[in-house]
């Protein structure tokens, strides 16, 4: 149904034929793009409202601008956090939890000073041996919610059969990449003490997802939207050599977001609320592109000073008037 009503490319559609337990996460990760990505730009000219429209994306989430990247990369990064919990609570079949790290386990001291130790109290003697440390736990599998959201995300085709649309997917798929790559960064090293009176005598680590779930990743991205680089085709539909797939990736310049232009998706910013007293992003001066604003007052009335009422079992309060005055731009 969803292949047919257009939601889903054949590619996607088969993804989701093969392991329809994945299908769950991958909704909420477009929820969860879809909050944080509104959340991120609230007070910027841009506010990624359009993304409410999804999949009918309106024109700046089309034409290869620096929103456009960061949208890609944040599904990306959405798609692998959700589904690496998925994995490491038991809810997909094709993964559990990730596989101890090669490696040994950080020294005592390295763990002295990460952030991740609790505040109990640890013997030094029982750290300072080589075997106080392993790894265990439930890790999240972020390397095979990688693939599983690598292989649904970049099952989407190129818009058409020209360079210039293969080029426009190779710029997608590399900042799905780059959206990946985020959630992998945001791994942390997690311990638990184990030992008689906390003596610590065995700690067992694993690495974990931020519990703040892929708006840690899209910290990352936002600041990775700043300095997202502009690139042009070389070679056919290839991109040019030496760019680090960390960086978020544009082809075309975004419009200034200040007016009207549907051509360009632009909503404009004519009767967005702004704040009087910044001289920040969400400053009238800024986001009315110097247009000017307009100083609205109102009164309301609110409950206040209550109290209860002890032998009544009531509360009682009186009524207050308050004057609430907002900012809009002309």
């Amino acid at each position: 149904m969803a292949r047919s009503s257009g939601l889903l490319e054949r590619k996607q559609a088969r993804a989701c034929r093969a392991a329809p337990d994945v299908m769950p996460s991958l909704v909420q990760a477009a929820k969860d793009t879809s909050y944080i990505c509104q959340q991120a730009f609230r007070n910027r000219r841009w506010n990624c409202s359009s993304i409410e429209r999804a999949p009918n994306y309106t024109p700046e989430l089309l034409s290869g601008t620096r929103e456009q990247a960061f949208v890609y990369a944040m599904s990306a990064a959405a798609a692998v956090w959700r589904l690496a919990r998925g994995c490491a609570l038991g809810n997909l079949a094709a993964c559990s939890c990730a596989t101890p790290p090669r490696r040994e386990p950080p020294s005592p001291s390295a763990l002295i000073a990460s952030s991740s130790l609790t505040s109990r109290s640890v013997s030094f003697d029982a750290m300072s041996a080589r075997n106080s440390f392993k790894w265990g736990g439930c890790g999240d599998d972020v390397r095979s919610a990688s693939r599983m959201a690598k292989r649904f995300l970049q099952g989407s085709s190129a818009p058409g059969s020209g360079s210039t649309s293969k080029f426009m997917h190779a710029v997608n798929m590399h900042n799905n990449r780059a959206g990946r790559r985020a959630v992998e960064q945001s791994l942390t090293l997690e311990c638990k003490c184990h030992g008689v009176s906390g003596s610590c005598s065995v700690r067992t680590c694993w690495r974990g997802l931020d519990s703040k779930g892929p708006a840690a990743a899209a910290i990352r991205l936002f600041r990775k939207y700043s300095t997202a680089a502009e690139v042009r085709p070389k070679t056919g539909s290839r991109l040019p050599p030496l760019y680090h797939h960390d960086n978020l990736l544009y082809t075309t310049k975004s419009p200034d977001y200040c007016l009207p232009d549907k051509k360009r998706g632009s909503l404009g910013t004519i009767g967005r609320q702004c704040n009087g007293s910044s001289s920040g992003y969400e400053g009238c001066e800024y986001l009315c592109c110097g247009r000017g604003h307009v100083t609205k007052t109102r009164e309301i009335l609110e409950r206040c000073e209550c109290k209860y009422i002890s032998c009544c079992y009531s509360v009682k309060c009186k009524t207050c008037k308050n004057i609430i005055t907002t900012y809009e731009c002309n």
